[in-house]
Formats: C-alpha cells, structure tokens, sequence
C-alpha cells in the first residue's frame, strides 16, 4: 500500500498521523541509520517498546534492517533489563524517556551502544537516532527464516524465556488472523494495548499488510477510548478482559456506542463468561475471544461470522493444527481434557540457549502447557488450565480456572485468582484471592461449598484491593503464592495489592 497508495493514512498516535507512504520512507530512514551503527542480520537490538510514533518507527527500521527486535516492556525493573540483555545477546538498547535512563543504568554487558529517541535522550544515550547519517543504502537480503522479534514468555509462573520469531512465523500468523476477520483496507482498528506484547504490535502488522488504518492511544481511559473510537469511526477493537470490564465499570450504559464497530475482540487472558454475557447485552455482540501464546503467535477464534460461545476460544485459524493429547501424547477421547498441542508456520523453533532435546515440542507440535478439550457437538475448544498450573492437593488434580469460575458468582466479587501454595499436610492447598477488599470470605466459602466438590474448595480465601496482574491482565501466581505463605486464617492481606 505504501507503494500502491502512499497518501492513504496510516497510523495515529496522540496528535501525530502520518500515512503509509510517510512511514514507509521514515522507516526505511531509520533502518539506514541503524545499519550505520552496525545493526543488521544476526543482531539483536533491545527496544523499549512504549506507545508512541517515534517508537513505532524505530521498531519497523530495525525489522528492515534485518535486525532481531527484543521487545522490552518499559515497566521493567533495571536488573530485569539487565538479564534480557545477557539472555539475549543484545548489542544495542534503543528507546526514549525514562525507561531509557532507568535501563541504561542496568549494567547491560553485551550492549555496546544506547540509542535514544528523542532530544531530551541525549543524557542518557550514547547516540541519538537523529544523528546518525541515513543514506539511501540498498536495503539487506533478509533470511524470512531469521529472527524478527524475540519475545520473553510472560514469566507470570516462573522466569520468562526467550522464543525468537521469525519474520515467517510473524507473516503467517497475522495473515491467518486476517483472512479469518475479513480485515480490509476501509478497516480503521483502535486499541491502547502495550507495544511490548504480541497483541499490540498484531494490530500495526495488520494494518500495514491491508493498507488500512489504527488509532493507538499510549495508555487506557475509558472515556478517551470510547470517545476515540466513535470520533474516528473505528471499525475494530482490539482489547483484554480488564479493559472490557474498566469500560462497563466507568462508562456504563454509553458502551452501547461501540456497537458501531463490525468487530471486538478479547484476548491474552480467558474472558469470563459473566463478562461476555454482560457485554453481549449492551454493545449486542459477544466478543471475538481468539487464544494464542508467545511462541505461536494466534492459533485459535471464535469465528467473524458464526456463532461465538462465551468460555470457548473457538477453532483452528487458518494454517493452524490442533490437538488435544494425554500425558504419554496420544490424542484423548472426544471431550476429554489434555494438553494442547499446536502445529503450523507460525509456531517458533524453540527458545533461545536451550538444547533441542530441552525444546517444548511433541515430535512437530509445540506443547503449549495449556490445558483444554474440545467441545464434543460444536468442536470448539475451551481451555481448562495450565499444566504448570494444576494444584495437586491430596493427590487430586484441581484446575484454578474452573474453580474460579465456579466462585465468579459470588456476592460482590469483581476479580478473582485461585493458586496452589506448599502444604505439609496436602502437598498443596487451594487458596483464592478476591477483589474488592469489601468481599466477605465467608460468603465466598458458601458458594464454593454449593458448587465445588470438597477437595476443590479453597482451603483459605482471602480479599484483596487488587489482584496483581501483568499489563496483559495475567494473573501474577507467584506474587500471590509468595503472600499466602505469609498470611494465616482468612484474614485479608495487606490491602496495597
């Protein structure tokens, strides 16, 4: 499109808008400049991935460069910074504002140059992008098999691993998506995710693939978003399940405006079935829950056209394979749970500095650690947990998701995390976490006891401010295990979280 109709815009951000054919040379501008600097193929280059034009474009000049983009989420402590750097081998940090300055201090090894976006980067850069000469040089052969962008496993478990993705992996996916949404080039896509996560670049490589449009604002209002995509006409929204009940929660009724939109969307954490029902009656459409991982990119939506079923994530995008297999990897019987397991082009190779043998895959499908089964009239798939995940209490398999579903009916609850946390007497033990700090415990017990059988019931409950969660609307399980290995009985804990 940048060639073809290089006046259409393209993409806006805060009070800049530029169209494709401006971000296209902006883009190739900065890609020369960074192969001055000595980026290209076999690098890795670290970018600060904050919402913004500037950032957008120095994301899209690394690619062409050849490049491998690690994306870093700017809320990341210094020390934080410091292991991706070394996991990664990342020869330049690239960024702006203070999460450049606070990542500069980290004690970056491998890094030999700080790139700063911005004039006011000067101080905490070793070079601004701005200074360095870009010529019109020829732009490198890129190896489609190479890496694009290496992205850290969310680490809302354990410790985040490294999956490079190639620029096939990212091109199939996207196009999949595409086909599968019907996405065009009248489409005009709104969304505030972060651009350090899959979910929020998806939607610029989107938008740029179908010469279509996107507004992005840098950080969520409910107001401002909703205002936003009526003003603009928006066509799609792109957003997780926290922002779905912020906006109920703080817009109320005037949410019926986004129905304008032919297409909403939910993802990167499981869209309670409360919620969807909430959302189906105001806005009259259930969300299009769609599920992928960092390592495959989307595997699996409910359809566009078709019926969605809230608490399913829907069938196989296009090119995508899926199966459901017990502990020894053969498939399970129609209905039954197990692990998915998913195949196709857009599944990574495996992640950096492990051996082959340590890789997640099942012959040649990536074990996603996810549990679900298949609907058994509809085939659509539904997520139960994850392996890593299931609470082993009493030598019984307890998944959280579905007593957290079970416990969603309780008065007064708005969120909720069930984790399993060290027992002497049971190996483990389930306890839930409950927001707001108002909810009664007791009450919370009573529905557990009408709808739970005895060993899946938790064993504490405790109210919260707040449930930790990632930018994404994960559940951070290891926060809470830490807290209820320092908390007794059902008192609430301290009310900061």
């Amino acid at each position: 499109m940048a060639q073809r109709r290089p006046d259409l815009p393209a993409l806006t951000i805060g009070d800049r808008t530029l169209t494709h054919g401006e971000l296209d040379s902006a883009a190739a501008r900065a890609a020369a400049a960074f192969e001055r600097l000595g980026t290209g193929p076999g690098r890795n280059v670290m970018l600060i991935t904050e919402t913004g034009m500037d950032h957008v474009i120095a994301y899209l000049g690394l690619l062409r460069s050849g490049a491998g983009v690690v994306l870093v989420d700017p809320s990341l402590t210094p020390i934080e910074v410091g292991r991706m750097a070394a996991e990664c081998d990342s020869t330049a940090l690239v960024g702006s504002g203070q999460a450049l300055k606070n990542a500069s201090r980290a004690g970056l090894s491998p890094v030999e140059e700080v790139v700063g976006l911005d004039p006011e980067d000067r101080d905490a850069a070793s070079v601004l992008l701005a200074d360095l000469p870009a010529g019109a040089g020829a732009a490198p052969h890129i190896d489609p098999d190479s890496p694009a962008i290496l992205a850290f496993t969310s680490g809302t478990t354990g410790r985040p691993k490294c999956a490079p993705l190639s620029h096939r992996n990212l091109l199939a996916s996207i196009r999949g998506v595409m086909w599968a949404w019907r996405w065009g080039e009248d489409d005009h896509l709104i969304h505030t995710l972060p651009l350090s996560h899959q979910h929020g670049l998806g939607g610029i490589h989107a938008t740029l693939l179908a010469g279509s449009r996107a507004t992005l604002l840098p950080k969520f209002d409910a107001e401002l978003l909703l205002e936003t995509a009526l003003d603009v006409g928006a066509s799609i929204m792109f957003a997780v399940p926290t922002i779905h009940q912020s906006l109920l929660a703080k817009v109320g009724p005037r949410v019926a405006g986004l129905a304008r939109l032919r297409l909403i969307t939910s993802g990167s954490a499981p869209l309670p079935v409360h919620l969807a029902r909430r959302l189906e009656d105001v806005i009259g459409q259930v969300p299009v829950e769609r599920y992928g991982t960092t390592e495959s990119g989307l595997d699996v939506s409910n359809p566009y056209m078709g019926t969605r079923v809230p608490g399913a994530i829907g069938l196989p995008l296009p090119g995508v394979e899926i199966s459901i297999v017990d502990d020894d990897g053969d498939p399970v019987r129609p209905g039954a749970a197990g692990e998915v397991v998913v195949r196709g082009p857009q599944v990574f190779a495996g992640y950096l500095g492990t051996e082959p043998e340590a890789a997640p895959f099942l012959h040649d499908w990536f074990r996603t650690g996810d549990v679900g089964a298949r609907d058994e009239e509809s085939g659509y798939l539904r997520l139960v947990g994850r392996i890593k995940e299931v609470i082993i209490t009493g030598g019984m398999n307890v998944y959280p998701r579905e007593v957290e579903d079970a416990l969603r009916s309780a008065p007064d609850v708005s969120d909720i995390a069930v984790v399993g946390v060290p027992s002497e007497r049971w190996g483990e033990e389930v306890v839930a976490f409950v927001s707001p700090a108002g909810v009664q415990p007791e009450q919370v017990a009573e529905v557990a006891v009408l709808r739970l059988a005895a060993y899946k019931r938790p064993k504490r409950i405790y109210a919260v401010a707040k449930i930790p969660r990632s930018s994404l609307g994960k559940v951070v399980g290891a926060d809470l295990v830490a807290l209820a290995q320092t908390s007794i009985g059902w008192s609430s804990p301290p009310a900061g979280i």
